[in-house]
């Protein structure tokens, strides 16, 4: 650890329990090697707080005040909606103001729209800088319009991106510098001999293909379950399993036994990712919509053949005949002979299995907790040298005399020094 420690308030709503939030917290555990001590605020949902107390991260805030867990708004009803998110927020930025004024706090970092906007009138009203984390590549046409507009009065100081797509998506609406920080995976946790095989593989069975995220349409487990009733008639003895949970996975299920995919058991959640990734010979992820996929790298970290669809993030994350084969979002045949291609050539399953695992093995969590660090830091450093500057011109102006702003080129210099990583040799 450094000798200057930075005191980082890290805001992390998780109704649910997916990718984005074991990263987060998985980021949190790592931060205090590199001179950060993160309080994480998290909530509404329980399954994070339990992660960052497996992962030993020493102050965490469980925080009703995120939205999310609510019974689902229906008719009437949805016109409410507005006025209980903003009643959400009033109570989060009072918590959070609270927090700052009693533990003095150097910078925020705040994940998804609602701790971004949030956290941010917190930032100024203490005069602390704020980064956002977006994380995902996909924002609908609404969403750019309010992003735009609200962003010429509330922005960030620096806009974090995991992914070069994720930076093409948010940064033309978040007047920010941008810096990426790549997601990473924990190689103590993920590796080629973790888990055990046995947990999750079905007895008897010759090959098992994985799929594991939530339940959503975004990640499309319908073409899993077309894939898996195409492979129950042509490859009987190869089974497909399911791990995640949704609010429709009883509908899923209905339609695997619809279209006779007898094959394919859905896990629900599962915590043992190890043991599940043991279990698989191939990993497929049918998404339309990532920023970073953490299954991805993960499977790639414990030496799996992977396979997944051409949207712009994953092919960030594979490359095509190198570390796994990628096919057009929704085509269901292509995916299909993607997967029977690795099921019937082991040589090219495992050649793109090992090269899959020297990537991943380039892509640590201790790394992106590294970086991630260093641009808090930095932030910080900048903070303190901006108000000195600021302290002097006020000093040095003579009484009576009008002081022009100096906020706004300031700021501007600042941008120009985070050059954006997409055009950085350095920020990989």
């Amino acid at each position: 650890m450094t000798d200057s420690v930075t005191r980082l308030l890290y805001l992390q709503p998780a109704p649910l329990f997916g990718g984005a939030e074991r990263q987060a917290a998985e980021q949190a555990s790592y931060l205090p090697r590199f001179g950060v001590e993160p309080t994480v605020v998290a909530g509404p949902g329980t399954a994070i707080i339990d992660w960052l107390a497996a992962a030993r991260v020493a102050n965490v805030v469980p925080s009703p005040n995120f939205p999310g867990l609510w019974p689902k708004h229906r008719g009437l009803a949805k016109l409410s909606l507005p006025l209980r998110i903003v009643r959400c927020g009033l109570d989060a930025r009072a918590e959070w103001d609270r927090l700052v004024a009693e533990r003095g706090f150097d910078v925020i970092l705040a994940s998804l729209p609602f701790a971004w906007f949030t956290g941010s009138l917190v930032a100024r009203r203490h005069g602390i800088p704020i980064a956002w984390r977006a994380g995902g590549a996909y924002i609908n046409p609404a969403q750019v319009a309010g992003m735009w507009s609200a962003t010429h009065f509330i922005r960030p100081d620096l806009l974090i991106c995991n992914g070069h797509a994720v930076a093409g998506t948010f940064s033309p609406v978040v007047p920010a510098p941008v810096a990426i920080v790549h997601n990473g995976v924990d190689t103590s946790v993920f590796h080629p001999t973790a888990g055990d095989r046995s947990r999750y593989r079905p007895a008897g069975a010759s090959a098992v293909v994985g799929f594991a995220g939530r339940l959503t349409t975004t990640k499309r487990p319908e073409d899993v379950i077309a894939l898996a009733a195409r492979l129950e008639r042509r490859r009987p003895g190869v089974r497909v399993l399911v791990a995640g949970e949704g609010t429709r996975r009883a509908e899923y299920e209905r339609l695997a036994r619809a279209t006779g995919a007898d094959n394919i058991t859905f896990l629900g959640f599962v915590a043992d990712m190890p043991a599940f990734f043991a279990a698989c010979d191939i990993v497929v992820l049918p998404s339309r919509e990532e920023g970073s996929s953490n299954v991805l790298l993960e499977a790639m970290a414990c030496r799996k053949a992977v396979v997944a669809t051409d949207i712009p993030a994953l092919v960030e994350q594979v490359a095509h005949g190198v570390t796994g084969l990628i096919y057009p979002l929704g085509d269901v045949d292509a995916f299909a002979s993607a997967v029977e291609t690795l099921l019937d050539d082991a040589p090219l399953r495992e050649s793109l299995a090992a090269r899959a695992l020297e990537q991943a093995r380039a892509f640590t969590v201790e790394r992106s907790a590294e970086r991630l660090a260093g641009l808090l830091k930095a932030l910080v450093a900048e903070n303190a040298a901006q108000k000195r500057g600021s302290s002097r011109e006020i000093a040095q102006t003579p009484p009576g005399t009008r002081r022009a702003s100096v906020a706004a080129p300031e700021r501007a210099s600042s941008a120009a020094r985070y050059i954006p990583a997409s055009n950085h040799p350095g920020s990989d």
